[in-house]
């Protein structure tokens, strides 16, 4: 995967290396993720050091690269620590729509702050009624001249105790899909409490309730028809960036494996010379191979908008997640034991690596689209 590198990619692909390693403490993480909190002050200096935002222009406080450099950051973050990685990786989560379907005062006004680390963002799309098995979404229940009125909730909000702003998907009056910007301190936001899940504890996810939320005319983005392809595409990125969030650890959870079997004697031998595990060993890391050439190839079809980037970003999202999983439980394998407990990072791998494969869409979803896009 070197090889496909420039040097500059090269450059930034260090420099996220050199700070996860400095900045990430391990022990800190394991602190972090027992307690459910996020990690401010790294992700603070993250930004002060261009990581978070990368992809986007200078004027807006980014670097003007692209979604590419942002996997390359992703990946090294996530290498280091699960925990950590991702949820520095989704403190931005709603950028991405902000800067393609935003305005410029939205931009300025919710884009620059996460940037520059004094915000957090967060997106909400789909929401469970009442425990039922049908799926709805908030919607638009009033509409005035200047502003809308939004009831609803979702269930599964990331950063939805820490956010700023959250970035809704709801049903307009005549019945078509809208985003609006809504500023989590405003009267009738309500966060329900949060969702105790297998992994992504540091990103606090959370079920929102919209109670009449009023919500001027100003923070609406885009037009009302153009919901549907804020959705898709933002659903396209976050394919692309949870794969490279998966590569990271797998990666991360490889290279544990690698360094445990040359220390770990059994039988008068490092574990690694018996060919079980070398066979192990071998396959993991050929697995690795294909599921960076996956992401890197699904990037750069993003950031040159390419027709395929709809399918190929839901091959990354399929394969890397599930290489993931098997890379860290082939690894838990190889570390016996000590891989199950809970002050090793490794098993906090497998609960984040899980958790972020359901997350936002499920594998069968994946699935569906892959056979939609090839049939």
């Amino acid at each position: 995967m070197q090889s496909e590198l420039t040097n500059t990619q090269r450059d930034i692909q260090k420099a996220a290396r050199e700070f996860a390693e400095k900045e990430f403490d391990l022990d800190l993480a394991l602190e972090l993720d027992k307690e459910a909190r996020f990690p401010v002050s790294i992700f603070e200096k993250a930004c002060r050091l261009g990581f978070v935002g990368i992809e986007y222009p200078e004027e807006y406080g980014g670097q003007s690269f692209g979604l590419f450099e942002n996997v390359l950051v992703t990946q090294e973050f996530c290498k280091r620590d699960s925990g950590i990685g991702i949820s520095i990786s989704l403190a931005d989560i709603a950028s991405g729509i902000l800067f393609r379907h935003g305005d410029e005062n939205q931009k300025k006004n919710f884009l620059t702050p996460v940037i520059q680390g004094k915000a957090i963002s967060t997106v909400a799309t789909i929401n469970s009624s009442n425990g039922s098995e049908k799926s709805t979404i908030p919607s638009i229940v009033e509409e005035y001249p200047d502003e809308l009125v939004l009831n609803g909730e979702t269930p599964f909000v990331i950063n939805g105790s820490i956010a700023s702003y959250i970035v809704v998907f709801c049903k307009s009056k005549n019945n078509k899909l809208i985003s609006l910007i809504v500023e989590r301190n405003q009267e009738g936001v309500e966060n329900l409490g949060l969702q105790r899940m297998m992994g992504l504890r540091m990103s606090s996810i959370s079920k929102i309730r919209f109670d009449h939320v009023r919500i001027r005319k100003d923070h609406w983005i885009g037009e009302e028809s153009e919901g549907t392809e804020h959705l898709r595409c933002y659903l396209i990125e976050r394919r692309i960036k949870t794969s490279s969030q998966a590569l990271g650890i797998a990666q991360g959870a490889f290279d544990l494996a690698l360094k445990h079997s040359k220390q770990r004697e059994q039988f008068g031998k490092k574990i690694c010379q018996f060919q079980g595990v070398q066979f192990m060993l071998a396959e993991l890391y050929t697995l690795i191979e294909a599921a960076g050439a996956l992401v890197y190839q699904a990037a750069r079809s993003y950031d040159s908008q390419s027709s395929d980037m709809e399918k190929i970003s839901s091959v990354a999202k399929l394969f890397t997640t599930d290489v993931a999983v098997k890379i860290i439980i082939d690894s838990i394998q190889i570390h016996g034991g000590v891989g199950l407990m809970r002050e090793y990072s490794i098993e906090r791998m497998l609960r984040d690596t899980k958790t972020i494969k359901n997350l936002e869409e499920t594998i069968l979803i994946q699935k569906a689209l892959i056979a939609g896009e090839i049939l």
